[in-house]
């Protein structure tokens, strides 16, 4: 049985590594492709999210006719394909293809990294095999932004053999996932439960707005401030999903300390991190932007999800999760094209504004927050 555990995990450690994974390399991909539009380059993060979508949308029909095994293995052969093929190419557009495949797998992985918990194990070891699944989460995400960040030094191309990762993956998928058929039981959601969880939807939409500044421009900027060394920007990425697995694992006693104020407290430390970040020809000042980053996501994200809880039913838990899930990776793909729109409508120069527009969408967060309730464990005020 260890070694299903092992398995089912390591599905959570790849699905981290779809899009931010190769985010060390974009300042060196933008260099090879100096004639391509910057927002495409950007795409190269972010455009296996809108795929991620789509694939987890019909995931229901397909459980419903292949086992899970079946489906994990498939979804990891395209992980494999998509990942590794981009660095073969010298097409933008070619290597934006093997992005979508790459999303296309991660979107038939990512349900079975939690779905499998729940169906091979009960209750009492669910709950602690789910707080794994998180931390493999993070885990996946300093692995991944740290390798990256070396591999690059060598060249961009090499820094997408970091998907050879769901190669041991596969093997271990062959070798101790039985054969199980996890039909998707989905209660559908009323209009009602749908308008409870808008203000956490939207919230966690522009959230994720937010945050992907960082994935979408950090390595471009760096690599034309030439701060660090491009082998170093990977292991500066890092920082912030160290900070953000650390801060997961305290989330507890942040609640007790801050209460009814996280909210104003998560949101106020990204504004304060991306404010920080801005001044990119300071490596202190980049590394507490970063820490910052990581601690304002480690509270924000769960904090929403949580919300979940206190405003639908139980049996309708799984269709609100899956909508928060799809706002979050719109949000994630669509974060480029908002920013740089932004800066677009009102010519808006200079390297450091992503972070600038960033940290003034925090902010109106915060004051969003005035209307919106949210509720904690410790303080279930508003």
């Amino acid at each position: 049985m260890g070694k299903l555990k092992v398995t089912i995990l390591s599905l959570s450690l790849v699905t981290v590594m779809s899009g931010a994974a190769v985010a060390p390399a974009l300042g060196a991909i933008a260099n090879y492709f100096s004639n391509t539009d910057p927002l495409l380059i950007k795409l190269i993060i972010t455009l296996p999210a809108l795929f991620i979508i789509f694939t987890s949308l019909l995931f229901s029909s397909l459980s419903s006719r292949l086992s899970s095994k079946t489906i994990a293995i498939s979804g990891l052969f395209l992980y494999i394909v998509g990942g590794c093929g981009a660095g073969f190419v010298n097409n933008i557009y070619l290597l934006l293809a093997f992005r979508s495949i790459l999303g296309i797998g991660v979107g038939l992985i990512m349900p079975l990294s939690t779905g499998l918990i729940a169906y091979f194990f009960d209750k009492n070891e669910q709950s602690k095999l789910m707080g794994y699944s998180s931390a493999m989460n993070n885990l996946g995400g300093v692995i991944a932004t740290t390798l990256s960040g070396y591999l690059v030094s060598l060249d961009w191309r090499y820094s997408f053999t970091i998907y050879l990762l769901g190669l041991l993956v596969m093997i271990m998928v062959v070798e101790f996932l039985p054969k199980a058929e996890i039909r998707n039981t989905k209660n559908s959601i009323d209009a009602k439960s749908i308008r409870n969880i808008t203000p956490y939807v939207f919230t966690m939409f522009i959230t994720m707005i937010i945050f992907y500044a960082l994935p979408s421009n950090f390595s471009i900027i760096m690599t034309k401030e030439n701060l660090v060394p491009t082998s170093f920007i990977g292991l500066l990425m890092s920082v912030q999903n160290i900070t953000a697995f650390t801060t997961g694992l305290a989330l507890s006693i942040i609640l007790k300390i801050v209460g009814r104020y996280t909210k104003y407290f998560a949101s106020g430390i990204l504004a304060l991190g991306f404010f920080s970040l801005s001044f990119t020809n300071h490596i202190v000042t980049v590394v507490l932007g970063l820490v910052a980053l990581g601690v304002g996501l480690g509270t924000l994200v769960p904090m929403l999800n949580d919300q979940i809880s206190y405003h639908v039913d139980k049996e309708k838990m799984t269709s609100a999760m899956s909508i928060m899930s799809a706002m979050l990776y719109l949000g994630q793909f669509l974060s480029p094209f908002i920013i740089d729109g932004i800066q677009s409508i009102f010519h808006l120069q200079g390297m450091q504004m992503p972070f600038y527009l960033a940290m003034i969408l925090s902010l109106a967060l915060l004051i969003s927050f005035v209307k919106i309730p949210v509720f904690v464990a410790e303080s279930r005020q508003n």
